[in-house]
């Protein structure tokens, strides 16, 4: 029997890198003598060469073409990729020296075979290592998975169902391979203690792409694990039975709550899909006829060796196309009637300000009213909120504060001279509501939402400030969760969560855990956080009456954290509610976009900006 060496690529995604650990213990329950090598090329034919990955492995070698294809013609590829994507397309590439090509799906096999690949099924089973032990299942939902439209789309339909369980939806950017060292992520023997945590797995597929991918990897870890994995309709999943060893449904909401509201029936799919994975199809059955077969290739043949070439060259040629600036028509005219719109802001405002020295004796005159409970609260959190024409869906905002659980609370409104009935929607909440500890601050002339907020922080009286705009809202548990998070970690600046968003645009926000090289990318942060008061005083608040930001102040202060090395804290669970428009200020920031950006990376730039 020949020796196994599995090959991964070290700076590839650490997800490939657990799969390699799965073959190099299958091969060893296997009897055979298997190592992990992640330092250098496949060179030895007498041996058996499994890559796992090798869209990765191969391409982000520094080897040349030539010596890609000698390594590549004593190597089995083990390919993970869903065929019609573009990591299929480049491990097709790579896979051509190749005697054999294992493909751990039907579908990715017969795919190969249509291009012309020798291929054949490597179908993925437990081993030992994936269990994570005995633990208290204090999660009920858990979802590990690259960020993509459709997945935030189908994950927000859980918000409702989610909002007083546990939950951890794990999202990331798979742009590049990521590795451990990303906040959020976790890799071996940490994914497996959470898993065994976990009741139910969702499985959503990243496209709408048919027929749909089962997705094995995922699914076999956590069955290892006795978690109950639900999962949208797909193909390729035998031997393993849905209604079983998993579940299948196009209703993840009533099927997750469903399946929450009865235990018993949850456990028991958990632990059939434990004994299917470990004990009857564990990967060393599958992995122990595949390595016979392999023990029989002839890797030494010139013949073989002369297969078709390596496809790196092919793949990568587009690198060296000239590439066309980004298509922004009438970028000078755009920037234009941005700063005319500011101009005509600040003209209106100058107005403003004068009929209040008119009228008030005063340009920045404020009218003050508290709720009965409002002198006496000792509060652990200050919930700032700023109104400016919210009469329609100001009373929402205030009603799910009103129900936070657990929490000793004060609300601060404050009015930037609302033109609509703002104010006396807000002063009737307060009349129905005396026992909720408020203060509305009236402001007679408008001031713009940056200047509201950091309003709203000098009269908080907290510790820990939550901010929140007038047309959202948060979840019973919101502010006791974000508290602790705070507690807990005593180095991170704010807590955030996960946002279920609604109205025109529904899916998610602040969906990412906190990493600076995404956050230099695009803002994937919203307003809606829990910061200590001390760190915002320490760093001036949000930026008034600045054009460079005007839209983007939430970025401007993340940035400006990240830049004093603070850091903030993700609670991967929907506990806030972001709803979506079809205009606003971000409408009009987006004119002089590029400048903007272009002047951030100017004032933060120790900061790891791309390109």
């Amino acid at each position: 029997m020949k020796a196994v060496d599995v090959f991964v690529a070290a700076s590839g995604n650490a997800f490939m890198t657990d799969i390699a650990n799965w073959l190099v213990e299958a091969a060893t329950l296997a009897d055979r003598s298997a190592r992990l090598v992640t330092d250098r090329l496949p060179d030895d034919p007498g041996i058996t060469n499994l890559v796992v990955a090798p869209h990765e492995f191969f391409l982000l070698s520094a080897a040349t073409d030539a010596e890609l294809h000698a390594s590549a013609a004593v190597s089995i590829p083990v390919c993970t990729e869903q065929p019609r994507t573009p990591w299929f397309q480049l491990a097709l590439g790579v896979c051509r020296p190749s005697s054999l090509v294992l493909d751990i799906n039907d579908d990715g096999v017969a795919a190969l075979q249509r291009e012309g690949v020798r291929a054949r099924r490597l179908r993925l089973g437990g081993v030992p290592s994936m269990v994570g032990g005995l633990a208290e299942r204090d999660i009920d939902v858990v979802f590990l998975g690259g960020d993509t439209d459709r997945r935030r789309v189908v994950l927000s339909t859980l918000g409702p169902v989610l909002a007083d369980r546990r939950s951890e939806l794990r999202l990331f950017r798979f742009d590049v391979p990521v590795h451990g060292d990303v906040p959020g992520l976790v890799f071996g023997a940490d994914k497996y203690a959470l898993l065994a945590r976990s009741r139910i797995l969702v499985n959503i597929h990243r496209d709408d792409r048919r027929p749909a991918y089962f997705e094995w990897a995922r699914m076999v870890e956590a069955m290892a694990n006795g978690v109950t994995v639900v999962t949208e309709p797909s193909s390729g999943f035998a031997p393993l039975e849905p209604g079983v060893h998993f579940v299948v449904t196009d209703d993840l909401a009533s099927t997750v709550e469903q399946l929450l509201a009865e235990p018993e029936t949850t456990a028991t799919i958990g632990r059939a899909g434990a004994s299917a994975v470990l004990d009857r199809y564990p990967l060393v059955d599958q992995l122990r006829p595949v390595l016979d077969h392999l023990d029989g290739l002839d890797l030494t043949s010139p013949a073989r060796r002369r297969r078709r070439p390596f496809g790196r060259a092919k793949v990568d040629r587009s690198r060296d196309l000239p590439r066309m600036a980004a298509f922004r028509p009438a970028t000078a005219l755009a920037e234009r009637v941005y700063r005319a719109l500011l101009a005509e802001q600040h003209l209106q405002r100058q107005i403003d300000a004068a009929r209040c020295q008119i009228h008030h004796g005063s340009p920045s005159h404020e009218l003050e009213f508290t709720t009965p409970s409002y002198g006496a609260a000792t509060p652990e959190v200050s919930v700032v909120v700023t109104v400016y024409n919210y009469a329609h869906v100001v009373t929402e905002t205030l009603d799910s504060l009103a129900a936070s659980t657990a929490v000793d609370l004060e609300i601060v409104v404050v009015d930037d001279h609302s033109t609509d009935d703002s104010r006396a929607v807000v002063r009737t909440f307060m009349a129905r509501r005396p026992e909720v500890a408020v203060l509305l601050v009236g402001r007679q002339t408008n001031g713009g939402l940056p200047r509201a907020r950091n309003q709203g922080i000098e009269r908080a009286r907290a510790d820990k400030v939550m901010i929140l705009d007038a047309d959202n809202t948060v979840y019973p548990v919101c502010l006791r969760r974000l508290a602790d998070t705070l507690d807990a970690d005593a180095g991170a600046s704010f807590a955030y969560s996960t946002l279920e968003a609604f109205g025109v645009d529904p899916g998610l926000r602040s969906h990412l855990a906190w990493y600076v090289p995404w956050l230099c990318t695009a803002n994937y942060l919203d307003a809606q956080a829990m910061i200590r008061r001390e760190a915002l005083a320490r760093h001036g608040g949000y930026r008034e009456d600045d054009e460079l930001v005007y839209g983007l102040e939430d970025w401007d202060l993340w940035l400006r954290l990240a830049g004093a090395g603070e850091r903030g804290a993700h609670v991967p669970q929907m506990l806030g509610r972001y709803r979506t428009q079809h205009s606003s200020m971000i409408s009009t920031s987006l004119l002089a976009g590029p400048a903007m950006v272009a002047g951030l990376r100017a004032r933060y730039p120790s900061l790891p900006w791309c390109g």
